[in-house]
């Protein structure tokens, strides 16, 4: 079984305000933030992924509610393929009774300083449902220090990395600071996506276990490069000479029935 736990999915109708055109020339747009149930049950069906932990596009710009009912859409017309994450408001509890499995924050693109994300992190723990992160990881900015920062006030969370906690996209840029800097941490996971360096995967379970790692592909980004972003994503694990079954399926499993 593939469970792939990093996925966009929303439709250009979704946002409340343009982008502004600055924000559009940065490198993380280089891809349409665009990607529809039907497109992604395709991508899903010709890969071998059974299940997609799925979210909208974590922008600022975003209506987060059309978002966030987009995927619980999705959840509840293909049940079994698609887990719904929410992305991350004042709203928790409110999402939760409608069927969240668990939410996404991205620190860079989302703005989620807007939000009281400490009362959100504790409604989470208290649920036992997991938070998934972006942090910034550029100059200046520690993601083992950003994380220790949420554990001093929630340390029941259930935190998964997104891409391993790396820097510059499509490499392991800063990856091993994270995993060393949280390898006592055994409610962090660590997720795989736009890594791209079979070593640094390995490195990972090398450093914290097999049982903490866990794959994600952040499709559709990368899109605009690669003709198969999935399966481009898909290979690297394949390539790291790993334990397959937890990183693909049965470590997320522990945390979410699936």
């Amino acid at each position: 079984m593939i469970i792939d736990c990093h996925v966009h999915i929303g439709l250009p109708n979704m946002l409340a305000k343009p982008i502004p055109p600055e924000k559009l020339a940065r490198p993380a747009f280089q891809d349409r933030m665009e990607n529809s149930i039907e497109n992604q049950l395709a991508q899903m069906d010709a890969k071998g992924v059974d299940t997609a932990i799925v979210f909208g596009f974590p922008l600022e710009e975003i209506d987060r509610v059309k978002a966030n009912e987009y995927v619980l859409q999705a959840a509840r017309d293909y049940p079994g393929r698609f887990v719904p994450f929410m992305l991350v408001g004042d709203d928790t509890e409110f999402w939760l009774g409608r069927g969240a499995k668990g939410f996404k924050q991205q620190n860079i693109l989302y703005a989620s300083e807007r939000f009281d994300l400490m009362r959100a992190y504790a409604i989470m723990a208290e649920a036992g449902v997991p938070m998934l992160i972006h942090f910034r990881a550029g100059k200046g900015y520690s993601v083992t220090e950003q994380a220790k920062a949420i554990f001093e006030r929630v340390p029941r969370l259930k935190l998964i990395i997104a891409h391993m906690g790396r820097n510059t996209p499509n490499t392991d840029d800063q990856v091993e600071a994270a995993l060393l800097g949280l390898q006592d941490y055994p409610n962090v996971f660590f997720e795989t996506s736009t890594v791209r360096t079979p070593a640094a995967v390995a490195r990972a379970v090398e450093i914290v276990g097999a049982e903490r790692v866990i794959f994600g592909s952040d499709y559709p980004f990368n899109s605009f490069q690669d003709a198969d972003p999935l399966g481009q994503e898909l290979d690297v694990i394949r390539q790291a000479n790993v334990p397959l079954e937890p990183i693909f399926s049965a470590n997320i499993q522990r945390w979410i029935a699936i």
